[in-house]
């Protein structure tokens, strides 16, 4: 048996997209919590775990396999690193 791909089936790019899919049983999503407080009161969502994955100011480039390694996408991704590397740590706040 082939082993099935993470790229395989259904991706959603919009937070709404993915509640109403999650909620519809369509599968487990992974979102912010403060995005889905009623649905949790309500119960048509449920927490997996009680363990949270801290992401506070994180940011993720995230692109598809396929362009990993094109000259487009490599210079876009080292300009990006290069201006978030000159940001002091404590501009967040």
């Amino acid at each position: 048996m082939a082993q099935q791909s993470p790229y395989d089936g259904i991706r959603f790019d919009q937070f709404a997209m993915i509640i109403s899919a999650a909620v519809a049983g369509m599968g487990v999503a992974l979102l912010p919590s403060y995005l889905i407080e009623e649905e949790l009161e309500r119960g048509s969502l449920v927490a997996l775990s009680d363990r949270a994955m801290p992401t506070e100011f994180s940011y993720y480039i995230m692109q598809p396999e396929s362009k990993r390694t094109s000259n487009a996408t490599v210079l876009f991704r080292n300009w990006l690193l290069r201006q978030v590397s000159h940001v002091p740590s404590d501009a967040a706040t």
